[in-house]
């Protein structure tokens, strides 16, 4: 054994406080003249990689954080979990993760996305029947997207945008595969057809609505009222109907009992008053007490 050096990881966090271990990690060194590499250090894989400052699980758990939400979503997510780290350092990790084989498509998507916005595109390619994208081309050319295609000659159906690159890229490198557009184009489609249609007819409807407005109209042409149709209410609704009609009969008819009531005592004591006013107006000024 040559020495021993110390190397800190952090690890996985516990009870919501982050962990940093502390390795004291041993050297060796070799005897041998011919040996090209005199020292060797201990390693510790899979548990930590050489030249790592993070644990395997850690990095996994980071990865994963990225990969279920974004790169700052994820470390927003991290810090409640006490895992501390950058949104650089998410997508480092992501960048690096591995990438499944594709193996066989029989139904492909090709869309095209931008690098730089309206400067560099390049091409996305989606398993429609896994809803994954396989693939990403630096490009969207006819060459570069009938190289992949041509790879696969199991593609029976291409699903892409209204382009004419994906279209000839697709005709060259499948020609068996049936091409249809995308759910988006579809829509887009449908939406220019329909205002090139308005915008002929509109002339039409428009001289149409004056002519209906110019006519005059006919009383026996106007069309009845529709009437609200209602179901027939039951025996107990009508029963409930009936008891909270006559519930507030009576509470109405004592409110009115009780006006009346205090309308009558209001009329008696101000008829008290006045006569108590006339008779002492009338006694003589000696009998007044």
């Amino acid at each position: 054994m040559h020495s021993r050096y110390t190397r800190t990881a952090a690890d996985l966090a516990c009870g919501g406080r982050r962990v940093q271990l502390i390795l004291h990690v041993r050297k060796f060194f070799c005897h041998h003249s011919e040996c090209t590499r005199r020292i060797f250090t201990e390693r510790l894989s899979p548990f930590l990689e050489p030249w790592a400052r993070t644990t395997s699980r850690l990095s996994q758990m980071i990865e994963a954080l990225g990969l279920s939400s974004s790169a700052r979503a994820g470390v927003r997510l991290g810090l409640r979990l006490g895992i501390e780290t950058t949104h650089i350092s998410i997508l480092r990790r992501i960048m690096s993760a591995p990438t499944m084989p594709v193996g066989k498509v029989s139904v492909l998507g090709l869309d095209d996305f931008s690098f730089r916005r309206g400067r560099t595109f390049g091409t996305v390619l989606v398993d429609m029947q896994r809803h994954h994208i396989i693939d990403l081309l630096p490009n969207r050319s006819v060459e570069t997207v009938a190289a992949w295609i041509g790879s696969h000659p199991e593609i029976t159906h291409i699903s892409r945008d209204r382009g004419s690159d994906y279209a000839a890229a697709a005709k060259q490198a499948a020609p068996q595969a049936i091409q249809v557009a995308d759910r988006f184009h579809l829509c887009e489609n449908v939406a220019d057809a329909v205002q090139l249609l308005l915008a002929r007819v509109l002339p039409e409807i428009q001289s149409s609505q004056q002519e209906k407005a110019n006519e005059p109209v006919q009383p026996e042409s106007l069309s009845p009222p529709v009437q609200e149709w209602r179901p027939a209410p039951s025996q107990q609704v009508k029963h409930a109907v009936a008891t909270r009609r006559a519930e507030r009969q009576s509470r109405y008819d004592q409110a009115r009992q009780l006006a009346t009531t205090r309308a009558e005592r209001s009329t008696h004591c101000t008829s008290a008053r006045h006569d108590r006013t006339d008779g002492e107006a009338l006694a003589p000024a000696g009998n007044r007490s």
